[in-house]
């Protein structure tokens, strides 16, 4: 008897803690908690990218972005996390790994994201395109209340790019330290069960992948704030 009362005892400690350290799941993203192991989320959105007057007209500015991601828990905290951006013109692939450091009403975690971008601009006598990879090792934080997840990230970011038109070679750059940045991300409902995150990133950087077509020539950091909206499923 005395040993049922001890299991039923572990049994029910066991359930409490475990309840703790797994922040519910169901509705976020971005937020750096952990999810239950092979649990998945999806989202898909749009993000605007102001280039910075220095290196591009006026009028032309602003780059939209489709965007789709996905991220499923792995065992012992980690996540992957896979998105895709494009535009046609600029496009990008990203796979991250992610492990989750703390697990309660705040969140810490820490991860790599390796990218893969490509553009394209096919008109008339033009024909260009450009490649590249990016890495961003990240930390991020969060916290919840309830039905609203706060996040923050830092990031750091190592880049390769090539430009050619036809079979020519146009540039070719490598930087160990391309861009350093900043993101906020909210994610909460925005009519009963149907959740959105909003987000603004602050991208300090030598180079960014969609600035490509302008070509420039300036070697330092400029500012390019992007700001996002995403439906998570």
């Amino acid at each position: 008897m005395k040993i049922k009362i001890a299991f039923l005892f572990l049994f029910f400690i066991q359930n409490i803690v475990f309840a703790q350290d797994i922040v519910k799941s169901k509705h976020f993203i971005s937020f750096p908690g952990a999810y239950h192991k092979w649990e998945y989320k999806i989202s898909t959105g749009i993000s605007l990218t102001r280039l910075p007057n220095e290196i591009i007209e006026e009028e032309i500015n602003t780059l939209p972005t489709i965007n789709a991601d996905f991220k499923i828990g792995l065992p012992l905290k980690f996540m992957l996390h896979s998105r895709v951006n494009t535009n046609y013109i600029s496009n990008m692939l990203s796979l991250a790994i992610q492990k989750n450091i703390i697990n309660r009403k705040i969140a810490v975690a820490t991860g790599v994201n390796t990218s893969y971008w490509f553009g394209q601009l096919y008109q008339d006598v033009i024909r260009l395109k450009a490649y590249g990879f990016i890495v961003n090792p990240y930390i991020a934080g969060g916290i919840h209340f309830n039905d609203i997840y706060l996040s923050l990230k830092f990031e750091n970011q190592f880049s390769i790019m090539k430009t050619s038109s036809e079979d020519a070679m146009l540039g070719r750059s490598s930087q160990p330290n391309s861009a350093y940045a900043i993101q906020i991300i909210v994610e909460q409902p925005l009519w009963k069960n149907n959740w959105v995150a909003l987000g603004v990133k602050l991208n300090y950087s030598k180079f960014y992948y969609q600035a490509w077509l302008t070509y420039t020539a300036i070697d330092e950091y400029l500012l390019y704030p992007e700001y996002s909206f995403t439906f998570i499923f």
